[in-house]
Order: structure tokens, then C-alpha cells, then sequence
């Protein structure tokens, strides 16, 4: 209603809605009430900073009061709120009926707009209740604050021609997804591999994202990671020949050479979006969620491969050490893709047999899964370690949560020590719910235990043990994995378990058992020669 020329009959019962509203204000109310207006002639009323507590006039109208008479009285198109008007019917038996919205006559109109100002200030105070307000506790309560408790510690390792540029020593964690309180210190800074095993639930992914957490700090462009104020992380890791402690209410020196996947690992850039920072391919999305983009590596091979660029070879050398399988990749200039060729296993390269070429999304998904992996690791690195010529030059922290994914239990065990060998200056720090991956674990790898308890949440201890002769079914039945038996649900009869190591020992047994059993049923006779004593 923004005319300057109004009938005296509608301007006079506007004055007067302006007096009680400007009455309203005055009084020592809890809001004050505002009002717009609009260009469809709609005035509407609210309380300060809460417009959903409206009361509109859309409109007016000058009706007889019936057909004989001749006189013309106001009557208005109103709406309220939901809380006011049911409040209203509630308390205010004469408007029991009054519709959400309708026409009134104007001494209705003004009635109900008193009544809507008696019902506000409640409503007002209900509904400002769930604003959320800054608190500080530390102002109300007697708060201790959680205080950096681990202090710098000397670097421990067991070979020193082994120690990484970069590696972690030590870390607390306090308040974090399940972790209660959890420290872990005396980490030797020449194992290159540390994994975190424990059954679903019990908190490896909350571990490892304390790391990258403490390594990182809370902030990943202008994403927040860290919501909760009461969590503390802290982490000593070594920078070359200096250590660093950082912790998630002060980080001074992040790490920038680090890298950190979650279990979705397939999902690759579009071409279009190759080089863009875009919020899904940031270097904490992939862990802390699950829609997470790798770098488009194949996009990176075609602009390697257009330009003659020796990264091609080097990335070719590389991928086809990571996957035994792959015997070559090419750039198809007929079609502008990368081509993968595989080749059967057990044949050499004077019988070599491989197979059709096939671009990247028509691979096996365990063969995707390594190449975007170790192509998103490559590619990541590379951009603050302009100086790396090979993948074997760059040199970080990687995080990688189940890396058992996708892979058959062959490539779980080898691609440990194919990664070892491409990448011999990162340190892998894995979770994994195999025991195959650690059959390819190097000398000096760590391997933690995760464990949960109400009382005393998330945990982990170190598990000493030697790998070198264990199979994968003393593994499972190791304090590692603690599976009680590894027999088949099948099974009817214990001592019918086969014990050997391998299916081809087993093969071979059956074959002396059956040779055993058709000598008994012959008439033939062990020679003496078995039952005589052997000379010195």
C-alpha cells in the first residue's frame, strides 16, 4: 500500500494500526515491530529480524453494506502466521473460527491486529530460543582447557640408510569420532609403512583422519574440518632433518607433501575440470567423504604424450611396475585416448601375449583403482615438488584408507612392495581389513592394532610380530586379526582340516596317500632297503 491518495475511511484505520504499533514499540516489549511494504500494494508487519511472524494487508475494498444502502464501508485482505493466529483462537474465544487468512471488515482488522500484538511477544521469545548465540565457557564455567601435552622427541630407527624425509614421530589424540584419549609415541622414523588393522567400527578411519588432521591443521581451502571445539589433536612429524609438533588449535607448520584417500578411489576429474581446484578433488575430500574426484592422470598422459614429454615414459615404467599385469600403455592418436594393454601372466617378453587395448574405464576395477591412486599421488606431489624427475623422487606422507579395495588378494600382497619400489621416499600409513597385504609388508613396517571400548573408546597397540614365515591363516589367527579359526562353516569334522601351507603341498599329499593306498591292496612288498639302518 504505498499510494500517497488513499479514501479517508482506509488511511484513518492505517493511522491507527500506526499508533498501536508505535505504542507497541515504546512500551518495554522484547521486539519491536517493523513493517514493508511492496509494489502489489502489500504492507506486511513483523518483529524485528523475524519475518515469519508476519502480519499482512494484501489489500482493501469498499463494499455496501447491503443493496439498499448506500454507504460504503472498508473491509481489508489480511494474513497471519500460523503460531499468532492459532495462539489467537486459543485465547480469544469472539475470533474462534478466524481463518488463516481472509477478508475482515475494519473494526475486525483492528481488533486483530491488537491481538496479534499481545500473542507476539511470547512468540517472539519462543522462537529466539533456537538462535544460535556465540558462548564463550570458559567465561561461565570453570573449564580446564585441553593443553599440548607431548613434547619433542628424539628420532628413533633401526637402519639409518632407511629413514624417510618425511615421516611421523608421534601423535595424542583427544576427542575425536570415538578416540577419547588415545597417545602414541616412539615411532621409528624409517618405517615406511604403517597399518592400522581392526574390526569395522572400531575407529581406523578416525585415526587416520587425526593424522592428516595434525599433519594438515583443520583447514583445507576455506572448509572447516574440525566442527567441535573440545577435540585436540597433536602430531610430531619429522620435516627432513627438522621435527615439528603441530596441534589443531595452533598449526605453524602443515605439511604440504601429504596425500590422503578414502575408499572411493575410482572417481576421476572430467577432462574439462582437469586442472581446476575443484572442492571434490581437494586434498582432504577424498578421505573425509565419500564422493571424493581424483586427478585425471589420463588427461595428463595426453598432454605428456602430445608433447613428447619424457613424464610419459616415466609414469608408463611406473604404472607397469605397480600392475604385472599391464604390459604397455599408449596414446591412440586415431581416438586421443590413453590405451592400456595387458598381457598374460606367466609369459616372457620373447613369448609375450597380450591382450586388446582398452581405455582406462573399461579396465578391471582393481586395475583403475592403482593407476588413479598412484596417478592422483604423482600428480598431487609433483605440484610442490617441481624439482622430482621420477615418481621415485617425490617424497611425503600418503593416508589411505582400506587399501585392500578392489584388489585381488595377488595384488594386495604385491602392490605393497611394487609401491615400496615406486615410491621409496613416502611413508604409507594404511588401513587395511586383509592379512594379505601384510605378507608384502617390508622389514620395518609398524602395524597397529585398533581396539574400541565404551569406557575407554578408540585405541590402538602396537602388534610385535614376524611376518617373514606366517601364512595368511597364522596371521588371521594372530593377535593381529584374532580370528578363533579360519575352518569353513562347512566343516563337520575337525580333524578332516587340511594343515598345509599351500594347495599345491596339499595336492601332492593326496597324490602319496592315493600311491600308499593302491601299494597296500597289491601283493608287492616294501623293499628291505627302507627298514635298514642308514650308514654314517
Amino acid at each position: 500500500m504505498m499510494n500517497n491518495e488513499l479514501p479517508k475511511v482506509i488511511s484513518d484505520i492505517l493511522l491507527q494500526i500506526a499508533k498501536k504499533v508505535a505504542t507497541f514499540n515504546k512500551a518495554k516489549s522484547r521486539c519491536n515491530i517493523l513493517a514493508k511494504t511492496d509494489s502489489e500494494n502489500t504492507i506486511v508487519f513483523f518483529p524485528d529480524k523475524y519475518e515469519t511472524l508476519f502480519f499482512s494487508i494484501h489489500k482493501y475494498e469498499l463494499l455496501k453494506l447491503d443493496e439498499k444502502s448506500n454507504f460504503l464501508k472498508p473491509y481489508f485482505y489480511v494474513a497471519i502466521n500460523y503460531d499468532s493466529i492459532k495462539t489467537i483462537k486459543e485465547t480469544f474465544i469472539k475470533v474462534e473460527g478466524l481463518p488463516f487468512s481472509g477478508r475482515i471488515n475494519d473494526e475486525h482488522l483492528l481488533d486483530l491486529f491488537e491481538m496479534y500484538l499481545e500473542t507476539i511477544n511470547d512468540l517472539y521469545l519462543e522462537i529466539s530460543k533456537l538462535e544460535k548465540v556465540d558462548l564463550n565457557f570458559t567465561e561461565i564455567f570453570p573449564i580446564v582447557n585441553y593443553q599440548s601435552n607431548i613434547v619433542p622427541e628424539p628420532s628413533i630407527f633401526k637402519k639409518k640408510e632407511n629413514i624417510l624425509p618425511y615421516s611421523i614421530k608421534q601423535f595424542s589424540i583427544i576427542n575425536y569420532n570415538g578416540v577419547l584419549d588415545l597417545q602414541q609415541d616412539n615411532i621409528p622414523v624409517d618405517s615406511q609403512w604403517i597399518f592400522l588393522v581392526g574390526e569395522n567400527g572400531f575407529g581406523k578411519t578416525s585415526i587416520l583422519q587425526s593424522v592428516f588432521l595434525g599433519l594438515n591443521g583443520t583447514s583445507d581451502g576455506n572448509v572447516n574440518l574440525l566442527d567441535s571445539k573440545n577435540t585436540l589433536i597433536q602430531l610430531e612429524y619429522k620435516s627432513n632433518e627438522v621435527s615439528h609438533i603441530n596441534n589443531t588449535n595452533e598449526n605453524k607448520n602443515p605439511l604440504i607433501h601429504i596425500a590422503a584417500y578414502g575408499p572411493g578411489r575410482l572417481n576421476l576429474q572430467g577432462a574439462a575440470s582437469e586442472n581446476a581446484e575443484d572442492r571434490n578433488s581437494s586434498v582432504s575430500y577424498n578421505l573425509f567423504n565419500s564422493d571424493g574426484f581424483l586427478f585425471n592422470i589420463n588427461a595428463e598422459l595426453v598432454k605428456w604424450a602430445l608433447k613428447n614429454d619424457k613424464k610419459f615414459d616415466l609414469l608408463k615404467k611406473a604404472f607397469c611396475t605397480l600392475i604385472p599385469n599391464l604390459a604397455d600403455i599408449k596414446f591412440n592418436k586415431e581416438t586421443d585416448q590413453i590405451e592400456y594393454i595387458e598381457q598374460e601372466i606367466g609369459t616372457t617378453n620373447d613369448t609375450k601375449v597380450t591382450y586388446q587395448p582398452l581405455p582406462f574405464q573399461k579396465l578391471a576395477s582393481g586395475f583403475k583403482s592403482i593407476i588413479a591412486l598412484a596417478g592422483d599421488i604423482i600428480v598431487r606431489l609433483s605440484k610442490n615438488q617441481k624439482e622430482a624427475k621420477d615418481p621415485s623422487d617425490l617424497a611425503g606422507i600418503v593416508l589411505i584408507d582400506e587399501i585392500d579395495l578392489h584388489l585381488h588378494p595377488k595384488f594386495q600382497k604385491q602392490l605393497i612392495g611394487s609401491f615400496s619400489k615406486v615410491f621409496p621416499k613416502i611413508q604409507f600409513i594404511v588401513s587395511t581389513h586383509s592379512p594379505i597385504p601384510l605378507l608384502g609388508a617390508p622389514e620395518n613396517s609398524i602395524i597397529f592394532k585398533v581396539t574400541r571400548t565404551k569406557a575407554e573408546g578408540v585405541q590402538i597397540e602396537e602388534v610385535i610380530i614376524d611376518l617373514k614365515n606366517l601364512t595368511p591363516n597364522l596371521v588371521l589367527t594372530s593377535g593381529i586379526f584374532d580370528m578363533e579359526d579360519f575352518v569353513s562353516v562347512q566343516n563337520k569334522d575337525i580333524t578332516q582340516v587340511r594343515t598345509e601351507d599351500s594347495f599345491e603341498e596339499m595336492k601332492h599329499n593326496d597324490e602319496v596317500e592315493r600311491y600308499l593306498k593302491d601299494f597296500e591292496k597289491s601283493d608287492k612288498n616294501f623293499p628291505d632297503e627302507l627298514f635298514l639302518s642308514k650308514s654314517k
